[in-house]
C-alpha cells in the first residue's frame, strides 16, 4: 500500500515538473524571442566623443548628416561628429564581428559568400567598405587600395556615410604600400568632410612622414594633434602613441618608457583593460623600449611586455608579429634558442 502512494506521489511529482519545466521553456522562449525580435530592430551610433548611442533607428546616413530616431524623437547629427554607425544586418553582423575579433580570413570568406547575394542600397554599400577594410587589415595593401578605389567611385553622388572612411583607406593602404605621395593626396582629400577628419588627415600625414624618416617633422605632426583641443580622444590617444613611436626610433628610451607609463599604465592616467590599437601599440612599444635598453634585467622586462603585446593583440596582425619578432630577438639575447625558434614560427603564422 505504501509503495502504491510512494508510486503516484512519484508520478505526480513527476507530471507536474514536466509541466512546470514545458512552462518555464515555452516563457523563455518566447522572451528569447522578444529579445530577437526588439535587437533586430536596434541600431547604434557612435560619437566622436566615444558616446555609444544605442537601440536606435538609423533613418538616413551620409557623411555630412546622420539622422535616427531615438525613442520618439528624430535626431540630427552632423556627419563629422560621428565616429561609426552600426545598422541592424543579418547579412553583414558575421562580417563585422570577423573583423572586430581580428579573423579577417573568416570575414573575406563571409563577404565572398555574400557578393552574389544581390544586396542593395546601404547594405550593398558598407560590404564594399568593409571588404577594404579586411583587406586592409589582412595586410594586403594592394586589393585594400583597388576596393577602396571602387567604393568612392560608385558611392561619391550618394554621400554614402563611408566614403571619408574609404578615402583614409586608401591613404592608410598608400603607405603600406610605400606610396608617401600617394598617401598625401588622399589625406589632403579629407579636407572637405569635417574639422574631425582634417585631423585624421594630420594623423595620416605625420605617420607618412614617420615612414619616410622624417622624425622632426613627423614628431611636430603628431604633436598638433595631441594637443589640439576639438580633437576626440581617440585621435589624441592616436597621435600620443605615434609621437612615442618616433621617440623610440630616436632611441630616447627612457622618456618614451616614461610618457608610456603616464599614458598607458600608471596611476590616474591608466585606462583600463583596452584592446584597441592605440593601448596594443603600447605596450608592444614599451617591449621594444626595453629591448633597446642594456642588460639582462631589461630583456627580461623585455619579454614580459613583448608576450603580453603578442597573446593580449593577436587581433592586430602588425602588432602581433613585430611582437613575435621582438621575442625572438630577446630569447637569442638570452640564450633560450629553443624559445627563439618558437616564436619565429609564430611570427610566420605557424602556431
Amino acid at each position: 500500500m505504501r509503495e502504491s502512494r510512494t508510486r503516484a506521489l512519484m508520478s505526480y511529482s513527476s507530471k507536474t515538473q514536466n509541466s512546470g519545466s514545458r512552462a518555464l521553456v515555452a516563457s523563455l522562449a518566447v522572451v528569447v524571442s522578444c529579445f530577437f525580435l526588439s535587437s533586430l530592430k536596434a541600431d547604434v551610433v557612435v560619437q566622436s566623443s566615444g558616446k555609444r548611442i544605442d537601440g536606435v533607428t538609423v533613418l538616413s546616413a551620409k557623411w555630412d548628416q546622420v539622422l535616427f530616431k531615438q525613442g520618439g524623437n528624430t535626431v540630427k547629427l552632423i556627419g563629422d561628429k560621428v565616429a561609426s554607425i552600426q545598422r541592424e544586418s543579418a547579412y553583414l553582423q558575421p562580417v563585422r564581428s570577423a573583423i572586430s575579433s581580428g579573423d579577417y580570413a573568416r570575414a573575406l570568406s563571409s563577404i565572398s559568400k555574400l557578393d552574389g547575394r544581390g544586396l542593395k542600397g546601404w547594405q550593398a554599400a558598407e560590404l564594399q567598405y568593409l571588404k577594404g577594410k579586411a583587406h586592409l587589415a589582412a595586410g594586403d595593401a594592394g586589393k585594400a587600395d583597388g576596393v577602396f578605389k571602387e567604393f568612392i567611385a560608385a558611392n561619391k553622388e550618394t554621400k554614402d556615410y563611408w566614403l571619408p572612411h574609404a578615402i583614409y583607406g586608401r591613404g592608410q593602404a598608400s603607405l603600406d604600400l610605400g606610396r608617401g605621395n600617394s598617401a598625401q593626396t588622399h589625406f589632403q582629400g579629407l579636407a572637405p568632410y569635417g574639422p574631425t577628419w582634417v585631423l585624421r588627415a594630420k594623423l595620416g600625414e605625420a605617420q607618412g612622414l614617420f615612414l619616410a624618416k622624417k622624425y622632426v617633422e613627423s614628431r611636430a605632426k603628431f604633436n598638433e594633434v595631441a594637443n589640439n583641443r576639438k580633437a576626440p580622444d581617440s585621435l589624441k590617444i592616436a597621435a600620443v602613441v605615434g609621437r612615442i613611436d618616433v621617440i623610440v626610433s630616436q632611441k630616447q628610451y627612457d622618456k618614451a618608457i616614461s610618457d608610456l607609463e603616464k599614458t598607458f599604465f600608471t596611476g590616474s592616467t591608466t585606462r583600463g583593460l583596452d584592446y584597441g590599437k592605440s593601448r596594443a601599440r603600447a605596450t608592444y612599444l614599451m617591449g621594444a623600449c626595453y629591448k633597446g635598453l642594456t642588460g639582462k634585467g631589461n630583456l627580461e622586462k623585455a619579454e614580459i611586455w613583448l608576450l603580453k603585446a603578442a597573446v593580449l593583440y593577436r587581433h592586430h596582425k602588425d602588432i602581433y608579429v613585430k611582437s613575435c619578432n621582438g621575442l625572438v630577438d630577446v630569447y637569442k639575447q638570452l640564450g633560450r634558442t629553443e624559445r627563439a625558434t618558437e616564436w619565429g614560427r609564430r611570427a610566420g603564422g605557424k602556431s
